[in-house]
């Protein structure tokens, strides 16, 4: 909550809109035309690479952009698809999850080249970078009113028809197993997406349905209550807020909704409390990684306006002290023309359009009672969490945790990686959750090694290497 200043805005109504489903074409190989030969100032590899765009529109103009590396491996035709989501809601998958978490490539010092990334998650599965909703990156609406409008129903809908689309493209990995992943706001964006395709498959002939598996997500927006008092409770037990300014946030606060989502639902001293610890933790440090280092000087591609006007913080999947060098590089008319993507657009890292006209009620909504119906489907779940994130910190995610009351399989243990502790994990029934030492919001961008341990396990289904001291 305390970390959440988002005004309130103008709520739209929704027209009803019918689910359309439509089935995979016959083909045979990818669709070459959005074949990525090679991108500026690329090192050499040798897997493939596709990008362009999947309608989920065809009424509106509506395309979600994609970015598609192909596993580094010689069984890559047989490998797990995963498909990846950055949060907000607005953030790019492309710029953050991409080109400063998880791809292949990361930007050099000045965003005219490359550089690889050893611990790209492509060295386990295919990876799809997935724009979502539109106007995030490079995707977009030929609509003017869809800009007007996000939910996390229109979202998720969205999200099938791109999954779909995304076949009709590469029909021949409809037989892979395919694995969502994402993190912060694909909190709301997964169990959704989910839930989508499962019920989907209802429908579908055996030869019809989706391979999917599971998904595993990161420091995820999950419940406004647990997220919120979690947050709190993390400020205070970090000695980031006074105890005086604790007290007055939990005696004074209703942390089931967002500050200042409504401000008639909070009183004059939660809010004006509230709004000095936002400005005691947030303006001082990196909220991302409370550890870490901050801008100073301020970043100059503008990101930190995010924190600076107090809006979209709480959710916004962007860590504020990122490089600028993604800003000059997806930018670039040439690296557009590589990709496929829109010369017009001008490619932001978070779209303030989304942010300003998110559904108000979907920033708070508990994705608990969709928890409880997933657990029952046999998919494979796994929540993991940076633990020195302040934007969705642990504590959260463990309170929520706690309201679902699962049976636990396997206690409380340090997870190895390298020799070290990697992390603390716990195995309940059908939903695996592990911590991850020392990473901030983004986990593979601050611990590489580990978040690629963490996947490889996901991938198998295998609970994480146990730690055992031996001197």
């Amino acid at each position: 909550m305390i970390a959440s200043a988002i005004k309130p805005h103008l709520m739209h109504k929704l027209q009803a809109r019918s689910t359309n489903y439509w089935f995979y074409r016959v083909t045979s190989a990818a669709d070459v035309s959005d074949l990525v030969e090679s991108l500026p100032g690329q090192p050499p590899v040798k897997f493939k690479q596709y990008a362009g765009y999947v309608t989920v529109s065809k009424s509106h103009g509506r395309a979600f952009f994609y970015w598609f590396v192909e596993a580094d491996s010689k069984k890559a035709s047989s490998l797990p698809v995963a498909f990846w989501f950055n949060g907000g809601p607005g953030c790019s998958s492309v710029g953050v999850g991409a080109l400063l978490e998880l791809g292949p490539f990361f930007p050099n010092y000045n965003g005219t080249g490359l550089i690889r990334n050893k611990h790209s998650w492509n060295k386990l599965a295919n990876i799809v970078f997935v724009e979502s909703p539109a106007s995030v990156g490079f995707s977009y609406s030929n609509t003017s009113s869809d800009y007007s409008y996000f939910s996390d129903d229109l979202t998720a809908k969205d999200n099938l028809a791109f999954t779909l689309g995304w076949y009709e493209k590469f029909p021949e990995y409809k037989k892979n197993e395919l694995y969502l992943t994402g993190e912060s706001f694909a909190g709301h964006y997964l169990p959704e997406l989910a839930q989508q395709i499962l019920n989907y498959n209802e429908l579908q002939a055996s030869s019809n349905k989706i391979n999917f598996k599971g998904f595993a997500v990161g420091n995820p927006a999950t419940d406004a209550y647990s997220d919120n008092l979690g947050a709190t409770d993390f400020y205070h037990s970090h000695s980031l807020i006074s105890d005086e300014t604790y007290k007055k946030l939990k005696d004074n606060c209703d942390f089931a909704y967002d500050l200042p989502v409504d401000y008639s639902l909070h009183n004059a001293t939660c809010l004006n409390t509230s709004n000095y610890a936002l400005d005691v933790v947030m303006r001082e440090i990196n909220i991302y990684n409370i550890y870490g280092p901050s801008c100073n000087p301020p970043a100059k591609s503008g990101r930190p306006a995010f924190v600076q006007s107090l809006g979209m913080v709480r959710l916004a999947g962007v860590n504020p002290c990122a490089p600028d060098n993604v800003y000059p590089f997806l930018n670039s008319p040439q690296v557009k023309a590589a990709l496929h993507a829109r010369a017009d657009i001008n490619w932001t890292e978070c779209s303030r359009v989304v942010g300003a006209n998110y559904t108000i009620p979907d920033y708070t909504r508990s994705m608990l009672p969709l928890y409880r119906e997933l657990l029952t489907k046999g998919i494979r779940i796994w929540v993991y969490s940076g633990d020195t994130d302040g934007v969705v910190p642990t504590t959260s995610t463990r309170y929520w945790l706690a309201k679902l009351n699962l049976s636990i399989e396997t206690v409380w243990y340090p997870w190895n990686h390298s020799s070290q502790v990697g992390g603390w994990s716990q195995t309940y029934t059908n939903l695996t959750f592990a911590t991850v030492r020392d990473a901030g919001h983004e986990v593979p961008q601050y611990q590489p090694g580990r978040a690629l341990k963490l996947f490889k396990h996901f991938l198998k289904g295998q609970s994480l290497p146990t730690f055992n001291y031996t001197k």
